[in-house]
């Protein structure tokens, strides 16, 4: 194990001193973290869930190709504008599950814009499609979204237990959000129908494209299995930047890595409170005023969402979620109802605000509230109550 470690070490050095090696053209970033990969996978090092490098296999897949090859085959199979809007919520929230919401987002927005235009449709439903779509249908997996990695991480829940749990409850809150959805703009949808301008042929990257789908599945089928989810997405990614060959760094350069900052500073935030002693005493006084009912820590997770953020949220209320009498449900509801309050507002996920920004468009706190908060009640609603029917 020790020669092994040694001897990644000392490869991964070359590579990085190296300007370029002919058998592994990736940069020196990448060269790093392929490097990390292979000591985390001999045990050298357990660390965080690698949020960046799920980014990573999404900018792989958009680099392929992949999403502008799906934007094209909507506009060919699905002809009607409600049904795009239908497609659109549906098709970013499952892939949010098993990627990450954010990079879905970053990805999709300006090639559903563009679908939008194509069919001379009104862009703002769509917008609030991407966003909603992805917020809602992150919940599904402990890998989609930074606060559900958190959450696994401190609840210690597995992937396969949460997913299952959750399957049936998200799944039907992502049908309430298309929904309503369609509810809300069905009269700028019902606008005189045009035909949909066909594009050229979308360029495809077969080999990134099957290498980054295949490490997506391991992933996945790793998680299932109950494997690290740092370990599983470190494969994933590593394998996606070794396909990209001298596109590695452009694909780097596509993850938020001010998000990955401010995800590892709270760590470090945090655990400087922690030894405090605030926290115990904290958890005592809250224990006091709010119980442990599930209908205050919704209420207090969906509030609390749009002041601090659900991330530092969930780090804040740790120690009161832990004294539940039943902490695992307790996480799996703070998982849920954290990732459905991103709908809320529009200061309730980071995901709202890169839709926004990646579309160039301005929307007001009111407007985007009088779709967000019937939508967000009411899918959180249908969401608890089949939980706790499963």
């Amino acid at each position: 194990m020790r020669l092994a470690i040694l001897a990644t070490f000392a490869l991964s050095y070359v590579g990085i001193t190296a300007r370029r090696l002919r058998w592994l053209p990736v940069g020196r970033p990448s060269m790093a973290l392929i490097g990390a990969t292979v000591c985390v996978a001999l045990g050298a090092w357990a660390g965080p869930p690698f949020l960046g490098l799920m980014m990573v296999v999404a900018a792989g897949l958009g680099e392929a190709g992949f999403f502008t090859w799906a934007t094209s085959m909507l506009s060919t199979r699905v002809r009607s504008r409600a049904g795009l809007l239908w497609a659109v919520t549906i098709g970013c929230g499952l892939l949010s599950a098993v990627l990450v919401n954010d990079a879905v987002c970053l990805l999709a927005t300006p090639l559903v814009v563009q679908l939008a235009r194509r069919a001379q449709a009104p862009v703002r439903p769509f917008l609030f499609a991407v966003a909603m779509g992805s917020n809602a249908g992150s919940a599904l997996t402990l890998a989609g979204n930074p606060q559900n990695m958190l959450v696994g991480r401190l609840s210690g829940l597995s992937y396969r237990g949460y997913l299952v749990d959750v399957a049936l409850p998200v799944l039907a809150a992502l049908l309430v959000t298309a929904a309503l959805l369609h509810v809300f703009f069905s009269r700028r949808l019902a606008q005189p129908e045009h035909a949909l301008v066909e594009d050229d042929p979308t360029p495809i990257d077969r080999p990134l494209l099957v290498v980054s789908l295949f490490g997506l599945g391991g992933a996945v089928a790793a998680n299932l299995l109950g494997a690290p989810l740092a370990l599983s997405a470190l494969g994933a990614g590593t394998l996606t930047l070794i396909a990209a060959g001298l596109r590695a760094e452009k694909l780097l350069a596509q993850v938020d890595w001010s998000v990955l900052l401010f995800f590892a500073g709270l760590f470090v935030l945090v655990a400087a409170l922690q030894k405090t002693g605030f926290p115990q005493a904290w958890v005592a006084d809250t224990e006091a005023v709010l119980g442990h009912g599930s209908v205050v820590l919704t209420a207090v997770l969906g509030l609390g969402s749009q002041v601090v953020s659900n991330v530092p949220l969930i780090l804040l209320l740790e120690p009161w979620i832990r004294s539940f009498p039943d902490p695992t449900a307790a996480w799996t509801v703070t998982a849920l109802v954290s990732t459905l309050a991103g709908n809320l507002t529009l200061l309730g996920s980071v995901a709202n605000i890169i839709v926004l920004e990646r579309a160039k468009e301005r929307m007001g706190f009111v407007e985007y509230a009088k779709v967000g908060v019937p939508v967000t009640l009411a899918s959180t609603l249908v969401a608890l109550l089949l939980l706790r029917l499963g």
